[in-house]
């Protein structure tokens, strides 16, 4: 989720004339209700590693985007405005761009023709900045071309329609594929009174109202931990869930939390879990994501102002798996796919993997790659559920087929160099990563995991390499502390270039201090410099945040080393007791032990 903010709003629009120039274009149409027609675009949706992905035309280049209703603006990573050749000019003044945890760098241009099935729009402009998303995604599709109509999103059935109506249109229910099936509605709370058009809605949380933002590009539905608390969930029933970060820079502390209810527009969900995050960068109370629109089918209307929904069966929120109990009277029919269909059954059964229903998924792709033997994409999306079953052959035989229909298709070659370095199979992992290696651009998101398949390789000078290329291009990303930190804790394992490696952890800290895991490793970094005192530091602040058995067997060594034995005993103690192998996992790292650790057995000849 991104917004954009400051007096010059109102200079970042598409090109006037873009929304009649595209409603006159339109080839399909919905079913019409008396005196009322809707004229659809349908925009194909895949969802790939819980992002929902559509293509636009630029210049004539496709181009892969994320379908981001959070977002106020269409995006561009800046690697893609590279690619492209596009001009890049300052944002207007006093305008500031923010995501959902931090300030985006940014800059505008303006591409000449954009192409969305078959319809182009002239002159529309672009945000360049922000992270790089991964999964081949090069930008973000966001409200200024989502919002020129109505939207309809069908995500589960991998469909993202703009729906313009015309004639009296002021009354009518837009769920059109309900039936007789209640619907769910409600109020869009902004629009014209904030001169936004982010799609906000009023929910209840154990009966408290709260301002809730309906956002694609958010993989899971979130409460902010101040509106939590507001809804009367404690602290004490957080069960961490590491950190997550968005369209700005840095990472926040995340939790699941147990809910009593969650209502929106007559729609009542009981006993359930959600996220909550400690974030505080875009205003409402929470985040309503992927994992509610993957579960419902969506109309927003711009006409009416009102939100329509009914629900597709089975689990809402990501986090909350499979507890809840649900409301089975907004529950409507599915929408057939016709059983030769082999794109809408792919999307379907992305959708499927999206929400954790593996053999639903499996049974769609099965039929997909059937229909379409020479689609390399369907094979690289049954890999995925293949590897998430844990059929790791047959992800294996998909990834080979995907490959040798397009040995181009960079994704798939590093899923499957990164499943040849865990099973040991170095000749074949060396051959993909040397591939990537050779065929990717410098600032390319896949050198992340290339390094830690080097890393399982025991390719230190490689694995280093990676990260350094991804690091010297990615000084904004969201997860530029975690490179940081395992670039600093490969070189602390093997006690070399500890300097640099003090350097990272440091950087790493910095960014994200609610990460005791960056401070463990400036405290192991410590000590291998022979500084206990900062090792000490650096260890109890890691402690405060998480008391991993790691950090205190680490304090444990720095409290010996300045003569402290028994707060060391103390701290030994209890690192053995949360992990009775604590000696052998340090032993295993490279890393110094205690003195009273057992001994490893001797090697088999």
């Amino acid at each position: 989720m991104t917004r954009t903010e400051g007096r010059g709003r109102a200079a970042l629009r598409i090109a006037r004339g873009g929304c009649a120039m595209l409603a006159t274009l339109l080839l399909a149409a919905a079913p019409a209700r008396a005196g009322c027609a809707l004229s659809k675009l349908e925009i194909p949706v895949r969802i790939v590693n819980q992002r929902p992905v559509g293509t636009l035309a630029l210049n004539g280049t496709d181009v892969p985007m994320l379908i981001d209703s959070g977002a106020f603006f269409s995006m561009l990573q800046p690697s893609t405005a590279t690619q492209l050749g596009l001009r890049l000019r300052n944002l207007p003044d006093g305008v500031r761009v923010e995501g959902y945890t931090g300030s985006i760098e940014a800059r505008m241009t303006r591409v000449e023709k954009v192409g969305l099935r078959g319809n182009e729009i002239p002159n529309v402009e672009f945000i360049v900045g922000g992270n790089e998303l991964g999964s081949g995604i090069m930008g973000v599709l966001g409200r200024n071309l989502l919002s020129i109509a109505d939207t309809e999103y069908d995500l589960a059935h991998g469909v993202v329609r703009l729906m313009f109506p015309k004639g009296d249109c002021g009354e009518v229910n837009f769920a059109y594929w309900a039936g007789e099936a209640p619907v769910i509605e409600t109020e869009l709370e902004n629009s014209n009174r904030r001169g936004d058009n982010d799609i906000r809605v009023a929910v209840r949380i154990n009966g408290v109202k709260l301002n809730a933002i309906m956002d694609t590009g958010a993989p899971g539905t979130a409460l902010k931990l101040r509106a939590a608390r507001r809804a009367g969930i404690k602290e004490s029933e957080l069960a961490e869930a590491g950190l997550v970060g968005g369209g700005g820079e840095g990472r926040v502390r995340s939790w699941t939390g147990p809910i009593g209810s969650f209502e929106l527009g007559g729609e009542k969900i009981l006993n359930n879990r959600l996220g909550v995050d400690d974030a505080d960068n875009i205003d409402g109370d929470m985040l309503i994501g992927l994992d509610y629109f993957l579960s419902h089918r969506i109309y927003v209307s711009r006409l009416q102002r009102k939100v329509y929904a009914t629900w597709n069966g089975g689990p809402v929120f990501a986090r909350g798996a499979a507890v809840g109990a649900y409301d089975t009277r907004y529950a409507a029919l599915p929408q057939a796919i016709a059983p030769d269909d082999a794109e809408a059954l792919a999307r379907r059964g992305e959708a499927s993997l999206a929400r954790g229903e593996l053999e639903r998924a499996l049974e769609d792709l099965n039929r997909a790659c059937e229909l379409a033997p020479k689609s390399e994409a369907n094979f690289l999306a049954r890999a995925r559920v293949h590897r998430a079953m844990r059929q790791y052959a047959k992800a294996r035989q998909d990834l080979d087929d995907a490959l040798r229909l397009q040995p181009a298709l960079y994704e798939a070659l590093a899923m499957r160099a990164s499943m040849r370095a865990v099973s040991g199979e170095r000749s074949g992992a060396e051959a993909d990563l040397l591939a990537l290696d050779n065929a990717l651009p410098p600032s390319s998101h896949l050198r992340d995991g290339m390094a830690h398949a080097y890393v399982l390789l025991d390719r230190v000078p490689e694995a280093l390499h990676q990260w350094d290329l991804w690091v010297s291009t990615h000084r904004d990303d969201a997860h530029l502390a975690s490179v940081l930190n395992n670039r600093c804790w490969l070189r602390t394992q093997r006690n070399i270039d500890l300097k640099l490696a003090l350097d990272d952890c440091k950087a790493a800290v910095r960014q994200e201090r609610a990460n005791p895991n960056h401070h463990d490793s400036l405290g192991w970094t410590h000590l291998r410099l022979d500084d206990a005192k900062s090792a000490i530091k650096a260890f109890d602040a890691a402690i405060e945040l998480k008391a991993l058995p790691v950090s205190l067997y680490g304090r444990a060594l720095a409290r010996q080393r300045l003569g402290q034995a028994d707060a060391a005993r103390l701290d030994l103690a209890a690192a053995r007791k949360l992990d009775a192998d604590i000696d052998a996992d340090v032993g295993r790292q490279g890393l110094p032990v205690a003195d009273d650790a057992p001994k490893p057995p001797p090697a088999t000849p």
